[in-house]
């Protein structure tokens, strides 16, 4: 069997080791554009802040590979994909055949429509090369604007905080982490990472950026302006489903895909950030890991299905723990809810069972919370901080 994976993420990477598993003999190929091996991506963040060296974002040793006997084809684009002829078709021209493909592309840092956003000094942060990028132009200085107050938005502008610069985040919401945290909790966020030098435009958005050859200055929609001499986007990000759409297979809001990771084209999988699984998009690493696992398993003959991943989010700042998930608005249950200065709990109980927790600030706190809502705990592990 020969089983070509394209794309060097975690849910490429899961899947390859989920078929080498199951099947020693088989050849396994993986395309990838990046120029590294697999690299636990959420670590970017805090290799920004000089928090950690470029060497522990790697996952594996540098045998990983061929002791696996896994042959991996770095800074190698998948231009074309023809499923009549099982054969995908490299950025050079070269031409890749396959028994069994799956399609782990990723997805890229979503830039909306803003005039000046093509100056020098505006930045997205999605991998090594971007952190790289921004950590050496704002070694140089002072102010950053941040657009974005979601998870990734927050843990970046700590970061650029700890290497020196005066952080302003702009958020369009009304409060921060809208998806993840309710009003009470969002406050308390808010008040915690202000006494850590962060500042905070919400419910505002920027209009425009402008500069003589460089960033300056940010027009908000509000009317206000900020001086700046970066601007870093995080507004989410959208899956790379292209390669697929030309190629035939189905795509609404991400590449469709059954519970076994199959897409609508028979011997072709999906994984990770592009996929639409149930008509929900998750674009999160525990999911990620979970769906390459299961379609390698699916690839390699062994029957799998995919039991959708609890949508939990975790932000760790310095002194800040924070972990949500579930559904923390919702009526007719029974919800308990403590607050401090320091931090916020909230879980909601129906029919003796946790569907919602919120816990920020309590390190052990949100241990708790996470065991209760990953099943592994009994609901008193988390209500005794109540």
């Amino acid at each position: 069997m020969n089983y070509l994976i394209i794309g060097n993420g975690v849910a490429g990477s899961e899947a390859a080791l989920a078929i080498r598993k199951s099947d020693p003999e088989g050849a396994i190929t993986i395309l990838t554009s990046s120029p590294y091996p697999y690299y636990y991506r959420p670590g970017v963040i805090e290799y920004l802040a000089n928090g950690i060296t470029r060497e522990r974002l790697f996952v594996y040793k540098p045998d990983f590979y061929e002791k696996n006997r896994i042959t991996a084809l770095l800074a190698t684009t998948a231009e074309r994909i023809l499923p009549d002829n099982k054969i995908v078709v490299d950025h050079g021209g070269r031409e890749h055949s396959y028994d069994r493909l799956l399609l782990a592309t990723g997805a890229d840092p979503f830039l909306p429509s803003i005039d000046g956003a093509d100056l020098p000094g505006v930045f997205t942060l999605r991998d090594i090369e971007d952190a790289d990028r921004l950590r050496d132009f704002a070694s140089g200085s002072k102010r950053a604007v941040v657009v974005g107050g979601g998870l990734l938005g927050l843990e970046s502008a700590h970061s650029l905080a700890r290497i020196g610069l005066e952080v302003c985040v702009v958020e369009t919401c009304g409060r921060l982490l809208p998806r993840q945290l309710d009003n009470d909790g969002a406050r308390t966020l808010q008040r915690l990472l202000e006494g850590k030098g962060l500042s905070f435009a919400l419910e505002d958005g920027v209009r425009a950026i402008e500069g003589d050859g460089s960033v300056e200055l940010v027009h908000l929609k509000s009317g206000s302006s900020r001086k700046t001499d970066l601007v870093l986007v995080s507004a989410g990000i959208r899956g790379r489903s292209s390669l697929a759409r030309d190629a035939g297979i189905a795509v609404k809001n991400g590449i469709l895909v059954d519970d076994n990771m199959k897409t609508s084209v028979a011997d072709i999988y999906a994984a990770g950030d592009p996929i639409e699984h149930r008509s929900r998009l998750y674009g999160i690493w525990p999911a990620a890991r979970e769906q390459g696992r299961v379609a390698g398993l699916n690839m390699a003959g062994v029957p799998t299905i995919y039991n959708p991943t609890l949508m939990a989010a975790t932000l760790k700042v310095t002194g800040i723990d924070l972990y949500s998930a579930g559904n923390f608005d919702a009526s007719g249950c029974d919800v308990m809810v403590s607050s401090s200065d320091n931090g916020y709990r909230k879980l909601l109980v129906d029919s003796g069972l946790a569907i919602g927790a919120i816990a920020l600030g309590d390190h052990e706190a949100v241990k708790a919370a996470q065991r209760v809502m990953d099943g592994r705990g009994e609901l008193s592990e988390f209500s005794r901080f109540f």
